[in-house]
């Protein structure tokens, strides 16, 4: 994926119709992405980073981001990430939430960082404690091919 500059962002952002005060609060600094080169789909926060815009193949979605909770016995159980399928612990997870209709949302198990593009690739601590937890065999290229089928049906659902 080409990472926009600030000017291509806000135009991105505009286009979609994204809210005016969500614009406002985005914290967008293109220089701070790391692995650029390696990102399928990219997300921009608020300072909070309890929402923001999904960007996936030039559509553009409106999310908000929920940190998991403790559950009785105060624990947070551990996710297989919606996106990614990367094992992540439960401190290390959340709720990602798509606002479909005025009605409707869609929500799913993620990884909090929202790091899934560098996950798949081995490329993140939480990636190799994945692939032992998992056992899994399916090589980085197989599970990017994975990554990207799964967006496009999240996204075919959402539109």
């Amino acid at each position: 994926m080409k990472i926009p500059n600030r000017e291509e962002l806000d135009a991105i952002v505009k286009e979609a119709r994204i809210s005016k005060r969500l614009v406002r609060d985005l914290k967008y600094v293109p220089e701070e992405i790391t692995h650029p080169s390696e990102r399928d789909f990219l997300t921009v926060t608020t300072k909070s980073g309890k929402e923001g815009v999904f960007i996936f193949n030039d559509l553009i979605i409106q999310f908000t981001l929920d940190k998991r909770r403790p559950n009785a016995a105060g624990r947070v159980e551990a996710i297989i990430c919606d996106i990614c399928a990367t094992w992540q612990r439960g401190t290390n997870s959340a709720v990602l939430t798509f606002k479909k209709s005025s009605t409707h949302t869609v929500s799913y198990l993620v990884c909090a960082d929202l790091d899934c593009s560098l996950h798949i690739r081995d490329l993140t601590d939480a990636s190799r404690l994945s692939r032992t937890q998992l056992r899994e065999s399916i090589t980085p290229e197989g599970r990017v091919v994975r990554l990207q089928g799964r967006l496009a049906k999240i996204f075919k659902e959402l539109l």
